[in-house]
């Protein structure tokens, strides 16, 4: 009889963990991915005749700081402090992402259909390669993000650098949220991408250094 009580209790315990355990994971909100996106609907400004539309370009490296270089998105909440959010994530590398979509704009802006992310294939032969090493790209949900970054473009043929800059850029948020975040990081890439392609396109035309 005692035996049957004890069994009897310890099935209910089990039942009452297996009860606070579910209820714990349903009340955890979801996890929620984002991803950067590359500009779009937008007027090509290059002049046909001043840029090669079968000109090579190579994206990468990108080189981005241990802080931000994880799955949750970085936000600052002080002069010396950043936060870390479990639930809103990048849906896969940011230093992948950032080439992607910077990559994605070149090839929209300048145009051409020649454009590759680091490490592309034997077969690929770049004119120029642009690697990015970036300093600063976070923000404070509700305020603004600041992106700092140096980027230089090469002759990877000739193992000559041809130029480099650092560009700081802020995008305002138009929202509290996370969503908003990623999206005026996504129009800080396009800013980021437009100064570099007008640097490749002088290039292009005077076939100088910078």
């Amino acid at each position: 009889m005692m035996r049957k009580g004890y069994f009897l209790k310890f099935t209910l315990l089990v039942m009452f963990a297996a009860f606070m355990l579910v209820g714990c994971r349903s009340s955890a909100p979801p996890v929620e991915f984002y991803t950067l996106n590359p500009i779009s609907g937008i007027q090509k400004k290059t002049n046909p005749a001043a840029t090669d539309q079968k000109l090579a370009i190579g994206v990468g490296p990108v080189e981005i700081p241990r802080f931000l270089d994880r799955p949750q998105i970085v936000t600052r909440s002080g002069p010396n402090r950043l936060e870390m959010d479990e639930f809103h994530r990048w849906a896969g590398p940011l230093d992948e992402d950032f080439a992607r979509v910077v990559a994605e704009n070149i090839s929209i802006l300048m145009p051409t259909d020649h454009v590759a992310v680091y490490p592309w294939g034997a077969d690929f032969n770049p004119r120029y390669q642009v690697a990015m090493e970036v300093m600063y790209f976070e923000g404070r949900l509700g305020e603004e993000i600041f992106l700092e970054v140096i980027w230089r473009v090469s002759d990877p043929k000739n193992q000559q650098k041809l130029i480099e800059k650092k560009s700081v850029i802020k995008e305002p948020l138009q929202a509290k949220n996370y969503e908003a975040l990623v999206a005026a990081k996504s129009q800080a890439l396009a800013t980021l991408s437009t100064e570099i392609v007008d640097h490749i396109r002088n290039l292009q035309i005077s076939g100088k250094k910078e």
